[in-house]
């Protein structure tokens, strides 16, 4: 073979280096900003024979430079632009720019928060605190949101929302709509704004002595005696309560200082009022014995209310009730730990369940190491415990520990309920704790010191995370209930 001399190589150069410039010079680009770019998956960029290119902005900066300063045709600008929703914006799209939305993330004005609850109104921000503004990642334990102008996050009128966009500017008519194409399929939206799960529950529900005659009987049922607590209570996804008694017509009722049952007819107002949670963890549910007990699970089941922590044996009664709302999932036990009654009513002997036996779960390490394995699951747990000491304003040692175990494996809030009256509320890292949420509807304790005391607490769960903390104080006036203050 010949070998080429010198200036056939030099030749050979030129062409390839004239070539190589109308390569660069007849192909169109779209030129991306450098942090959406990177965000770009190898998915979207377009095959090798399609009517333009994608790079960045840096790519195409470096290419035109290599080009001896031509520079390379660009067919399409895409940048990104942000602004709130309160903000007096709106794109502008024409032939020449059009947007896409590719993100919609929610800002939240959020406060330190003691728990400390003096009014049933609590958006009311006292003026010694600190707002600060925050992202949902960015919300640290024992802070809480604040609604904006009455609305929640994942509102549809929320006003801190901030849209991300993709803009992109046309430049050559004969390539735009191809472009937007692409820009269609590449830039949809991926995160939208997520809208909280609201948990909510109530302390002791006792419908006898008078209170479901009313609800049974009298067409505003709902209203007498639910009063001003019932818009809260119906503005829920998952709302709890502790249903104290049997839902039975049995007659045979255990011997002890007091027996409660209940028409299954009642669960029907108590269903329109927002319940579709009872716990019956609690000294009453074995009020007519084991038969009185598993009318109480059928009773639930037909009225369509679900439980946990209870069961026909103790495989059943172990069971979580799982639930997914707006694409979260939440898992949700109850369980006794109260002590042993005056009576001698002995619940962790009387109605624990067992192989054999119906009844309810009792505390124990084995249920804190279920508790782990449910948030390891993903879910958002929630846990209701019936455990404490009557009449007592403060949770003792043995709560403090048991809680605090539940909330170290995972439960996201701990309801507890028994004492009657109000016990504090406190954050355990990023944990809820309400030690006792009192007397919620429970006719005949106008002569107990605190028993007529009570409050909704109302949850704002947004992955997993308690966002709103809202405490609802309550009044008991014999069968009603109202909130406090309005």
């Amino acid at each position: 073979m010949k070998k080429l001399g010198f200036a056939a190589l030099l030749c050979a150069a030129v062409l390839l280096a004239v070539s190589a410039f109308f390569m660069f010079a007849r192909k169109s680009y779209v030129c991306v900003e450098n942090g959406l770019f990177e965000s770009l998956s190898a998915a979207n960029l377009l095959p090798e024979n399609a009517g333009f290119s994608v790079v960045s902005r840096s790519q195409f900066q470096s290419m035109s430079e290599t080009l001896a300063g031509k520079t390379a045709r660009i067919s399409a600008l895409i940048e990104t632009e942000r602004h709130f929703a309160f903000q007096p914006f709106e794109i502008e799209e024409d032939a020449e720019k059009k947007a896409y939305l590719i993100e919609a993330k929610d800002w939240f004005p959020v406060i330190a928060d003691n728990l400390e609850r003096t009014s049933a109104d609590l958006q009311t921000v006292p003026p010694d605190l600190d707002v600060r503004f925050s992202t949902l990642d960015g919300i640290k334990s024992g802070e809480r949101a604040l609604t904006v102008g009455g609305s929640y996050a994942g509102d549809e009128n929320y006003q801190l929302r901030e849209n991300v966009y993709a803009v992109c500017h046309f430049f050559d008519n004969a390539k735009a709509t191809e472009i937007d194409a692409w820009c269609a399929r590449v830039f949809s939206l991926k995160e939208s704004a997520q809208k909280p799960v609201f948990v909510a529950a109530v302390g002791d529900i006792m419908v006898g002595r008078g209170v479901q005659e009313i609800l049974l009987n009298e067409p505003d049922g709902l209203e007498q005696i639910f009063g001003s607590t019932l818009p809260v209570l119906q503005k829920n996804d998952i709302l709890i309560g502790n249903l104290e008694g049997a839902v039975t017509d049995s007659n045979a009722n255990a011997i002890k200082t007091y027996t409660f049952k209940f028409n299954k007819k009642v669960l029907e107002p108590l269903k329109k009022c927002g319940f579709n949670y009872f716990m019956l963890t609690n000294n009453h549910c074995y009020d007519f014995g084991e038969q009185g007990f598993t009318d109480t699970l059928d009773a639930l089941k037909e009225f369509g209310i679900a439980t946990s922590g209870a069961g026909r044996n103790l495989e059943e009664a172990e069971k979580f009730y799982h639930t997914e709302i707006n694409g979260q999932k939440f898992s949700i036990i109850s369980c006794g730990a109260y002590p042993v009654e005056n009576s001698g009513f002995n619940g962790k002997k009387q109605a624990a369940a067992t192989e054999s036996k119906a009844g309810i779960l009792w505390q124990s390490d084995k249920l804190i190491e279920a508790v782990k394995a449910e948030k390891n699951a993903g879910y958002c747990v929630i846990v209701n415990v019936h455990g404490g000491e009557e009449y007592h304003f403060k949770p003792n040692e043995s709560q403090k520990s048991f809680y605090e175990r539940l909330c170290a494996a995972g439960a996201s809030a701990v309801f507890g309920s028994h004492p009657h009256v109000l016990q504090t509320s406190v954050w355990n890292g990023g944990s809820l704790i309400v030690y006792s949420l009192g007397n919620f509807v429970f006719n005949g304790m106008e002569d107990m010191n605190g028993a007529e005391e009570s409050e909704i607490v109302r949850l704002g769960i947004i992955g997993g995370k308690i966002v709103y903390c809202e405490h609802y104080p309550a009044k008991l006036d014999k069968t009603k209930v109202f909130l406090k203050n309005k």
